[in-house]
This record gives C-alpha cells, sequence and structure tokens, in this order.
C-alpha cells in the first residue's frame, strides 16, 4: 500500500455537494447482519476517501512539522517549485506553515533551543501529494528543473505515480488515480 501523508489526509469535514447521494442512517439494534446498512467503500487515496473518512477523535486537520535546516530553499519549493499558494512565515519562530489541501498542511522551522527534548526523528515519512493528472505534473516539473527518480510509472495499488526529493533529501511522491 502506498504511504501516505498530509497532503492527502482525509480528516475535513464537508457539506455534501448539489447531486451527490445523501448519507442514510439508520438503526440496526435487534435486526440480522443481512438487514443492516452497508456504506460504499471507501478507497484510501480517493476524492471520496478524503472527503469523508470518518475518525474515532473528530480529526478535522492534519498537520505534520518537520525541522529544517533549509528554511529558504524548503519554502521555495513547496511555495514556487510545487504551487502550494497558501503559505504563511511567522517571523518569531521562523516557522513556515504550508496549507496543502483543505485539512491538511505542513509545517517547518529550524531547530529552537527552547523546545528541549524535541529531537528530528531517525527517518522521515515520505510525503505522498494526490494531484489531478501526474504526467502533467511531471512534464512542468521537468520544465523547472526537478530531477526525478523515474518518469511516471503504474503503480499496483492503483496509482500512476512519480518520486522527487525536497532539498533536504526527504521522499516526495506525487500521484493520481490510474483511469
Amino acid at each position: 500500500m502506498a504511504k501516505r501523508a498530509a497532503g492527502t489526509s482525509g480528516a475535513a469535514k464537508k457539506k455534501a455537494q448539489p447531486g451527490s447521494p445523501k448519507k442514510k442512517t439508520s438503526n440496526t439494534a435487534g435486526k440480522s447482519s443481512k438487514q443492516k446498512a452497508t456504506s460504499p467503500r471507501r478507497v484510501p487515496g480517493t476524492a471520496a476517501w478524503a472527503t469523508s473518512f470518518p475518525n474515532a477523535i473528530g480529526l478535522q486537520v492534519q498537520h505534520v512539522d518537520f525541522l529544517t535546516l533549509r528554511l529558504d530553499q524548503v519554502k521555495r519549493f513547496y511555495t514556487e517549485v510545487l504551487g502550494f499558494k497558501e503559505f504563511r512565515q511567522e517571523p518569531k519562530l521562523n516557522y513556515l506553515h504550508i496549507r496543502t489541501a483543505q485539512g491538511a498542511s505542513l509545517g517547518f522551522m529550524p531547530p529552537n533551543p527552547q523546545m528541549l527534548g524535541e529531537q528530528p526523528p531517525p527517518r522521515e515519512p515520505t510525503l505522498y501529494f494526490l494531484v489531478d493528472d501526474v504526467d502533467r505534473v511531471y512534464a512542468k516539473l521537468v520544465a523547472k528543473g526537478i530531477a526525478f527518480v523515474a518518469p511516471p510509472k503504474e503503480m499496483p495499488w492503483g496509482h500512476r505515480v512519480i518520486t522527487t526529493q525536497d532539498p533536504e533529501g526527504r521522499t516526495v511522491m506525487l500521484a493520481s488515480e490510474t483511469r
């Protein structure tokens, strides 16, 4: 199964769109298993999963923080190269907050001696972003000089994927669903 990260969070609540099927609720107490209502299968990485995935803690936003030693380069990569336009940099902590999708964001900041006890993890996760058309994104980013491990490739989990790295070596995968 593909790795997931901030850009694929399905935690945000979303109102039903006109024309979309309404969620049915039923009281299943005392009914046989054949009579219980079943919901459609939610496939991780799909739009249906991303907009309506239930969770036990009421999560509404998924945010992942990273320590960085190259904040300016990281900012340029995520905002200019990948094109995440909603971001802010908080000068007091030199903290960069980037909104990657509805209900999902990334944060980057240099090590801060005032935050004793917080050490960087031994290994950082892969950032996995679902996009509309990975082939179009690949062509656009190659034109900007971004290097990839390989051209877009179909994966067994139903995504077409490209892999690159951010300026600090984090693996960044961009994918779209195969049609």
